[in-house]
């Protein structure tokens, strides 16, 4: 009985700053998985966009000068490897998460413009 007073009680406190500061922790790293998505699906996209077509950059180029399976190997290659040490980061640095998101929507934003303009012009 004592015990189930005291228990209602404490549920009555203000929560702890700790709790405060996980659940925006949570909250941050929640934001970042999410922009996971439009990072991936837009290289995906310029990937699908940029297949056939002359490749400009050099390391993405196969020999003939076209973005075949080499470039596209390593560009979703690279992709995955950013994705992998943005979750070391976050993991890490927490606060980190809500800049890193921001950056990975800029990504996705800016990607899919190229991927829209390889759709235009081929």
């Amino acid at each position: 009985m004592l015990m189930s007073a005291v228990a209602a009680c404490a549920a009555d406190l203000p929560v702890a700053p700790e709790s405060i500061d996980d659940t925006a922790r949570a909250a941050a790293f929640r934001s970042w998985k999410i922009s996971l998505a439009p990072l991936v699906a837009s290289q995906a996209l310029d990937v699908s966009s940029s297949y056939g077509m002359r490749e400009l950059n050099p390391l993405l180029a196969s020999a003939d000068g076209g973005f075949e399976m080499k470039g596209a190997a390593i560009k979703l290659g690279v992709t995955g490897a950013v994705v992998g040490a943005e979750y070391l980061i976050v993991r890490k640095y927490p606060r980190s998460a809500r800049v890193i998101s921001r950056l990975n929507w800029t990504s996705g934003i800016v990607t899919t413009g190229f991927a829209i303009h390889n759709y235009a012009i081929k």
